[in-house]
Parts: C-alpha cells; sequence; structure tokens
C-alpha cells in the first residue's frame, strides 16, 4: 500500500539534511525511506514524530486525499 506524503517537499523548502532527521527521530534508515517514499505507512505516532522532527503540521506532511474524495 503506498501512502502519499510530502517529507520530501518539505525537506527540500527547508533545505534539511536526511541525515539530521534520521538521527534526532531514532528511525532507522530504511524506515524513513519506506515512508518517504510511499512504500510504508507509519502508525500515527510515528507519523507524528516525523512531523515534529521536521517541524511541519502533521496534516501537511501526511495529507489525506480519502477524505477529501469524500465531501
Amino acid at each position: 500500500m503506498n501512502m502519499e506524503n510530502n517529507i520530501r517537499k518539505i525537506i527540500k523548502e527547508k533545505q534539511l539534511k536526511i541525515v539530521d532527521i534520521i538521527n534526532k527521530s531514532g528511525l532507522s534508515k530504511s524506515y524513513f525511506y519506506d515512508v518517504m517514499n510511499g512504500n510504508s505507512v507509519p502508525t500515527l505516532t510515528m507519523a507524528r514524530l516525523i512531523a515534529k522532527v521536521i517541524e511541519a503540521p502533521l496534516e501537511k506532511v501526511f495529507p489525506d486525499h480519502e477524505t477529501m474524495n469524500d465531501l
């Protein structure tokens, strides 16, 4: 299952380093890349952690397109 996210876009906009995000979050490199590339769906706890580390609102990092389509 793929999950769209804006992690890469936000990292680029804020000129962050992926290695710093991985170190600050304590996530494994492979897990972080899987989430960032949409190959893994993070738990809500992990999604909040990623959003906190990249200093962006959760709903901006992981937009909920399914809810938008239901409106």
